[in-house]
């Protein structure tokens, strides 16, 4: 019997141990896939910071072809090269705003990812922590009525 309880205490505290081990590594390894998100979310930041760079040069070399072609032909910046200069700059900055916009959904998907994997991380470790003594509480359980089974005369006799 003595053996018995033995064993029983041995698997319980195997399968704490086992749970507790599996909840760290559940831990770990979601923290790590997050930590991916979060590098994906600061790449699109400089990703974004790129653009507007290029935005810049680009609006800047439109403004400068439209400005000396227009100085180049012996005329004022009014009226029509005016109107181009505007109508190519509104059509600039509302390509920027579209290109912007997008960056910013995907900073968001990356980060949400990566909030969403820690807080999965967190109660997929939780639960396996649970199972862990769940388990243990059920070999204790077990390992119990065994022993009171052999300990008890009238247990013999029914079984």
């Amino acid at each position: 019997m003595t053996a018995v309880l033995v064993a029983g205490g041995f698997s319980a505290a195997t399968q704490i141990g086992a749970g507790n081990a599996q909840a760290k590594t559940i831990k770990k390894q979601s923290e790590y896939d997050a930590s991916i998100y979060d590098q994906q979310a600061e790449m699109v930041k400089h990703k974004k910071e790129i653009q507007d760079y290029q935005f810049n040069r680009e609006a800047a070399r439109a403004r400068g072809t439209i400005i000396a072609q227009t100085a180049g032909k012996g005329f004022q910046l009014s009226g029509s090269p005016l109107a181009i200069l505007i109508d190519n700059e509104t059509q600039m900055q509302f390509d920027k705003a579209i290109g912007d916009y997008n960056l910013d959904v995907e900073y968001n998907y990356a980060k949400s990812g990566a909030t969403n994997t820690r807080e999965s991380g967190v109660a997929k470790s939780r639960l396996a922590r649970t199972q862990g003594y769940t388990n243990a509480f059920t070999t204790l359980l077990s390992t119990g009525v065994s022993a009171y089974g052999m300990s008890n005369p009238l247990a013999k006799k029914v079984g």
